[in-house]
């Protein structure tokens, strides 16, 4: 038969098609190989620990499934009936042998996923390389494409702040030790992948008999570390604290953002250079942090200013530790002799200055570093590193009060770093004498990327409290003082008396709180905040988010408790904080753009915004507003009062900055964006 030049043409692509169809089928097949063989190392497991019966029951309702997962006529009264058989002894092991299960599968589907991205990223189509929609190397191909200017695209660029926040959620921790045994469960796997690449096994052979003794070994190490996993307490047997669940967040920040951010800067960079090589790639820290873990207080009475203060020690401690490894490396990477390469004289100068403020660090090294001037350098910073994190450690153990008071805390002048800044100077020191002979460190450029994002702080603390807490403290302090009950006053009456506080430079609140125990919590909040300013600087709390926000006056509320505590200057109308009102119930995200327009014909106000930069941040809920009205009615709503918010802004001259509290299910907002 006689193909038609055009059905001819389609020829080729058809073939290409057929291709790549059976390679998806041979990858399908692989990846239901791989669960089967996970499924026999945990049925062996099993049968040494529990014995046959369970095994057979396990392998009876995994089978009752569909292959694909999705039984379209699931049999839920066979099921019924063979768990209702159960004792509780027997259920309780049979659901715990189910969660092993699924924590293995979820394994070898992220892993999976994440070697088929891998070959998307290198899948070459007519001679050239395919990329996933959404990645760099796929977003600026397609603005090159599309012919958007340059110059807009540069305007996005140095605009391109991203901000992520991990939220409080105390009751969703997973033990460190699950967590890391899963993790290596994990790294086991790959090294598998390494061992059987290029052999004529499939994993089911290698996983489950002696294909070749680096297989069996490792076999042998699986199976160890599943049989420790199943003797393995799920759960913490004793109620977690709030620097427990610190902990448990900051482990993403120990163990993958870390070393993601300057990884992901770079990508940026050698994405945007390939379409782009006349632009300017955006600052290091593009892409920050920030953190509700110690530091949201609505609704937990557990986190206290102490808590905070703890808490702010603690994610300091953790990433002076992770300076102290990368400095450590780095000593063993810049071997230079001065013999060999130029240094340049002001790099001497420098380092003759850190002989007289460290004079004990010369004597200890100035003989192994005798011709190594960027290796004395380095002994150098460690040593401030060292003594910043031993100061730290002082602080996290005192009363926040009585922090700046303490003697002990007092290091020498130079010999510890008292800001992030001073340690960046070291740094640069030594990449400008680098780069002066030529020579280019990527180590060191790396290192330089974490301190601008994670600076000494990690992540940003955002202060969060229910509204009703600010206007309650104000009201008992009115009537400790004898002045007319602030409780009684209406709303117009509690935005006058507020901006009339406000303005003047008379203290309202002593110093010693006299208080009931919830208004001294509300007003140490914001004094432990400035403390943590000015010993931390603002990186590392100028967010207070303002939860079931209803009124102009709950944001004056916390701008007379921040000129209280000394974040407010009455005299300049400057401030150091950023007051975030979070608009959660329909009623209160219809009345959102009401209460924005208020405080913004407020010249105090004004003035205020006009020292953060013109930058009102706002909040919007999506859990209340959906407990209100459904999924569909809350984000309708939000998307209204977002539109209603913006138009508010731009008729003020405003930035508006939205932060979304999306969660990841359905009731918290989540869902396609």
């Amino acid at each position: 038969m006689t193909l038609s030049p055009a059905a001819s043409a389609l020829v080729p692509d058809l073939a290409k098609l057929g291709g790549e169809w059976e390679d998806s089928q041979a990858r399908d097949r692989r990846f239901r190989r791989r669960i089967r063989a996970i499924e026999e190392l945990l049925d062996r497991v099993l049968l040494e620990e529990c014995g046959e019966e369970l095994v057979a029951l396990l392998r009876q309702l995994r089978a009752m499934c569909s292959p694909e997962g999705q039984a379209p006529e699931y049999p839920a009264r066979e099921v019924l009936e063979i768990v209702e058989r159960l004792d509780l002894d027997r259920a309780i092991t049979a659901a715990r042998a189910f969660t092993l299960y699924f924590q293995l599968v979820n394994i070898v589907e992220q892993q999976y996923e994440r070697d088929e991205q891998q070959r998307q990223r290198f899948d070459r189509e007519c001679g050239e390389v395919r990329f996933a929609p959404g990645t760099f190397n796929w977003l600026f191909p397609e603005l090159k494409r599309q012919n958007v200017p340059p110059r807009h695209i540069q305007a996005m660029l140095a605009k391109l702040d991203v901000q992520l926040v991990f939220t409080a959620h105390p009751t969703e921790i997973v033990r460190h030790t699950v967590r890391l045994k899963l993790r290596s469960l994990a790294q086991m796997l790959k090294r598998f992948d390494e061992i059987s690449a290029g052999t004529s096994y499939d994993d089911i052979e290698m996983l489950t008999s002696a294909a070749t003794w680096e297989a069996d070994l490792l076999r042998e190490e699986m199976l160890e570390e599943i049989r420790i996993l199943w003797r393995t307490d799920e759960l913490n047997q004793n109620k977690p604290t709030v620097l427990d669940e610190a902990d448990n967040t900051l482990h993403y920040f120990r163990e993958v953002l870390f070393e993601a951010l300057p990884l992901l800067h770079e990508r940026l960079r050698r994405s945007l250079g390939a379409s782009f090589p006349h632009l300017q790639p955006p600052a290091f820290h593009f892409c920050r942090f920030g953190s509700w873990v110690g530091s949201d207080r609505d609704g937990n009475p557990s986190v206290t200013p102490q808590i905070t203060w703890q808490t702010a020690c603690y994610q300091r401690g953790i990433v002076l530790e992770k300076y102290r490894q990368s400095v450590d490396r780095l000593g063993q990477l810049l071997s230079i002799s001065q013999h060999l390469s130029d240094i340049s004289p002001a790099f001497f100068a420098h380092l003759d200055r850190d002989r007289q403020v460290l004079p004990e660090v010369y004597q200890k090294y100035s003989v192994r570093y005798l011709r190594e001037p960027y290796r004395l350098k380095l002994a150098y910073i460690g040593q401030r590193l060292a003594n910043t994190h031993e100061r730290n450690a002082r602080l996290q153990e005192l009363a926040w009060e009585s922090a700046e008071l303490t003697p002990q805390l007092h290091f020498g002048e130079g010999t510890f770093y008292r800001t992030v800044a001073e340690f960046c100077t070291d740094l640069l020191e030594i990449q400008q004498s680098l780069e002066a002979t030529r020579l280019h460190c990527l180590s060191l450029e790396r290192l330089l990327v974490q301190v601008e994002v994670f600076g000494f702080h990690l992540a940003r603390l955002d202060i969060r409290q229910d509204s009703g807490r600010h206007g309650e403290a104000i009201a008992e302090v009115t009537r400790y003082l004898g002045l007319p009950d602030y409780s009684t006053f209406s709303e117009s009456e509690k935005v006058n008396w507020l901006l009339a506080e406000l303005q003047t430079r008379r203290p309202l609140i002593p110093s010693r709180l006299e208080f009931g125990d919830l208004a001294n919590d509300a007003i140490a909040t914001l004094r432990v905040l400035a403390q943590m300013q000015r010993e931390f600087s603002d990186d590392i709390c100028h967010t207070y988010i303002i939860s079931m926000n209803r009124e102009a006056s709950d944001v004056l509320e916390v701008l007379l408790l921040a000129k209280e505590a000394g974040l407010f200057d009455p005299a300049a109308g400057t401030g150091s904080l950023n007051i975030v009102p979070l608009f959660e119930t329909v009623e209160d995200l219809n009345r959102a753009p009401h209460v924005l327009r208020t405080l913004c014909d407020l010249p105090l106000y004004r003035t205020y915004l006009e020292s953060r930069g013109h930058l009102q941040e706002v909040m919007l809920g999506y859990s209340d507003s959906n407990k209100d009205s459904g999924f569909l009615s809350s984000n309708w709503e939000i998307f209204k009062a977002q539109q209603s918010l913006q138009q508010a802004a731009d008729r003020h001259g405003l930035e508006l900055r939205i932060f979304h509290g999306r969660g990841g299910s359905v009731g918290r907002g989540g869902g396609p964006t």
